[in-house]
């Protein structure tokens, strides 16, 4: 006689299809929320839109944790972000940069701003005096309705002290710091930084840096430094102050600057038994005063491992009594098909040095271009383009370099969302000494005999840092160049 439950495949089939059912249970309430949100967000997307260009006020500010921010120096980001909306979108869009600033600027750690309203403002157009962008009501009205809002400021302190230390592994070089960090040292955005590093290629280098924001869009930056790095087959020993003036508009819309002043003391000296007569002239102590102006501006999306958008560059220097230094980089960036899945970047650099005194003063080792590289012109050693003199590379007074790189997604369902990007590219450049001569020969020789090449390889993107293992191939390159053909490995935050 058979009793219910004495057999194993009817339970068993029971708790299958139990299971079955509450897994699509759980699936259709993902759904019924997405479906939600989804419906939550077109809802707010058009009610914004609609409502985008009503004139509003913000009438008050309410601020959490204000402790960690001086009362003035919030009340100018205030002024200058929240302040200047006159409409609803314009309150968004400067409530999102009002949340950015605070936070870049290095005055709290992280911000969170909400708006509410508390009704309708009417102002009599006959005797009161509004903001003259609010825009003025069509036929004979005399009241001009705009909306009161209260802003909610959400204020996370952040650690003002840090300290960090570790190591650095590069494509044949190491080198381990040590870092202090004083943050938001008087609740304006003030840091102080001191870095000390040592290793293969900079064998030693300190820095004391101080930084402060004078506005949500300008900044100062000043430090004092002491630097002794390899150059090719020299060593370079670098002290010097150095100050700038930066501003850090909202990208897309605005161009940004930066002023430069370095009063640097050089000492270069032959690190090989071989050196060549051009750099054993170039040994010795050099005083260089230098004064930079720097236009940019970038519409890329990230800075690092970017999918889309351009940028635009244009450096100058002035080295009192010595040189004239001119460079532009840019480049452009876009994808294709869902999630980016393939993207095309390419990039050009050129520069030029007016040499003032070119028979009685040659331009120092480390003032010149130098070309080549994992970062630069790929399947080429670093500085291995252009003039050299035995074994010495000694740079260039005038260059162009361009590259092409396409990027895909990795074709493997399981890495298809991750970092890794295959990667093929092809570069190349020419370097030269002008040596004075016209511009019209000058253009002449740097637009012929370039050096080029090609190759394969894989890439992670991060958003610290950019990653590249290729295998490269040399196409064209001069007798003096030192071409690298295999494996070649880069890490950094621009690459051509």
């Amino acid at each position: 006689m058979d009793f219910p439950g004495s057999s194993d495949e009817p339970l068993e089939s029971r708790i299958l299809e139990s299971n079955e059912s509450l897994q699509n249970i759980e699936d259709i309430d993902v759904q019924h929320r997405q479906l939600l949100q989804n419906q939550q967000v077109k809802y707010a997307s058009s009610l914004f839109s609609q409502h985008s260009h009503t004139p509003v006020q913000v009438s008050n500010i309410i601020v959490n944790n204000s402790g960690c921010v001086r009362l003035e120096i919030l009340q100018k980001y205030v002024d200058q972000t929240l302040g200047q909306a006159t409409n609803l979108e314009e309150l968004c869009e400067e409530s999102d940069i009002l949340n950015m600033k605070l936070i870049s600027n290095g005055l709290v750690e992280n911000s969170t701003l909400t708006l509410d309203s508390r009704g309708i403002l009417h102002y009599d157009l006959n005797s009161l005096h509004p903001k003259s962008s609010y825009a003025s009501p069509l036929g004979r009205q005399s009241l001009l309705s705009v909306l009161d809002v209260v802003s909610i400021l959400d204020l996370q302190p952040l650690k003002k002290f840090t300290a960090k230390t570790g190591t650095n592994v590069g494509n044949g070089e190491g080198d381990g710091y040590l870092q202090f960090q004083w943050r938001n040292a008087f609740n304006g955005g003030e840091k102080l930084t001191f870095d000390a590093t040592k290793g293969t290629k900079t064998h030693s280098s300190y820095l004391v840096d101080y930084s402060q924001p004078l506005s949500p869009f300008w900044s100062i930056d000043s430090a004092l430094y002491k630097n002794s790095r390899a150059l090719g087959n020299s060593e370079l020993l670098l002290r010097g102050i150095r100050a700038s003036l930066k501003s850090t508009f909202e990208k897309h819309k605005n161009v940004n600057h930066e002023f430069q002043y370095e009063q640097a003391w050089r000492s270069l000296g032959a690190s090989g038994n071989h050196s060549s007569d051009s750099l054993l002239l170039q040994c010795g102590n050099d005083i260089k005063t230098a004064f930079g102006y720097s236009l940019f501006w970038d519409a890329r999306d990230k800075p690092v491992f970017a999918s889309s958008g351009k940028y635009i560059k244009l450096s100058n220097e002035l080295a009192l009594s010595s040189f004239w230094k001119v460079g532009l980089e840019t480049g452009a960036v876009k994808s294709w098909r869902e999630n980016n899945f393939f993207t095309v970047s390419g990039s050009l650099k050129a520069g030029y040095i007016n040499n003032f005194h070119p028979e009685t003063k040659s331009i120092h080792l480390s003032d010149r271009f130098h070309c080549g590289g994992s970062n630069d012109v790929r399947s080429f050693n670093l500085m291995g383009l252009g003039p050299k003199d035995l074994f010495d590379s000694i740079g260039g007074d005038a260059f162009v370099t361009y590259g092409i790189s396409a990027f895909s997604r990795l074709p493997v369902a399981r890495w298809s969302d991750s970092s890794f990007r295959l990667h093929t590219f092809f570069n190349g450049g020419r370097l030269i000494n002008s040596n004075g001569c016209s511009a019209k020969s000058c253009i002449q020789a740097l637009a012929q005999e370039h050096s080029m090449s090609t190759g394969v390889g894989l890439v992670f993107g991060h958003s610290v840092a950019r990653f590249e293992l290729n295998f490269t191939i040399p196409l064209t390159a001069h007798a003096s160049d030192a071409v690298r053909k295999g494996f070649q490995y880069g890490i950094g935050l621009s690459f051509l």
